[in-house]
């Protein structure tokens, strides 16, 4: 119980903080965004090769 009063009291206090963004902030903001998502898509590509082939070659039936 102390513990949400606690919070609540924390939260219900205001605060303000001087803060000024730049270019360069948002230029890495963008930065981290594209490397975010080409991260993903190269994780995901290399995940389903693996997938495929691990199912592929379960399939013997095809090979002679």
């Amino acid at each position: 119980m102390q513990f949400l009063l606690l919070a609540g009291l924390l939260i219900a206090t205001p605060v303000q903080l001087p803060a000024y963004i730049d270019p360069g902030s948002g230029s890495l903001f963008v930065q981290m965004l594209v490397a975010g998502v080409l991260g993903a898509s190269v994780t995901l590509k290399t995940f389903w090769k693996q997938l495929k082939g691990y199912l592929s070659r379960g399939d013997s039936s095809c090979e002679k």
